[in-house]
């Protein structure tokens, strides 16, 4: 497999894992969204009844005032820890794995993009300049070529 397939293997999981993530997060809004939904349900309702039912109980012990008073206090109480439970509903293990594969992933494309980058930056340097690229190798050739040749002639000169 070459780096053009692994990088492409590894952004098609870190896709896999971030769509995942998504997911798993829309679950979770879509579960306190129908839990707030429901709090502010039961709070007006609450309102209502309690605002009713109460009023007419308390009004003889306590008086108009305090008996709407307590009255909507007690819905009040309802709606919060409603919310106070919606608010407790966090990540599951799905989150830690889907996470977990997708830092994998993101380290995994960031090492093939370096490794890609490189061979991509020599392309360009070679294309932008091809001489220049190969005079190394090509001195170090002809300096060998130059030296085979005159370790020949000193060998052939000694002997002779």
């Amino acid at each position: 497999m070459n780096d053009m397939d692994t990088l492409v293997r590894n952004l098609r999981i870190l896709l896999k894992a971030d769509l995942i993530i998504a997911e798993l997060a829309m679950r979770r809004l879509a579960a306190r969204s129908v839990l707030f939904v429901f709090a502010g349900l039961v709070a007006a309702s609450a309102f209502g009844m309690f605002a009713f039912a109460g009023f007419l109980l308390l009004e003889e012990a306590y008086g108009t005032k305090a008996a709407a008073a307590i009255s909507g206090g007690v819905g009040l109480v309802v709606a919060l820890v409603l919310v106070l439970i919606a608010s407790a509903i966090k990540p599951g293990r799905e989150d830690q794995v889907a996470t977990q594969v997708h830092e994998a992933a993101l380290l995994a494309v960031s090492t093939e993009l370096k490794v890609v980058g490189g061979q991509a930056q020599r392309l360009a340097a070679f294309v932008r300049s091809p001489f220049d690229t190969a005079l190394p190798s090509i001195a170090l050739t002809i300096f060998g070529y130059v030296m085979k040749m005159l370790r020949g002639r000193g060998g052939g000169g000694a002997s002779g």
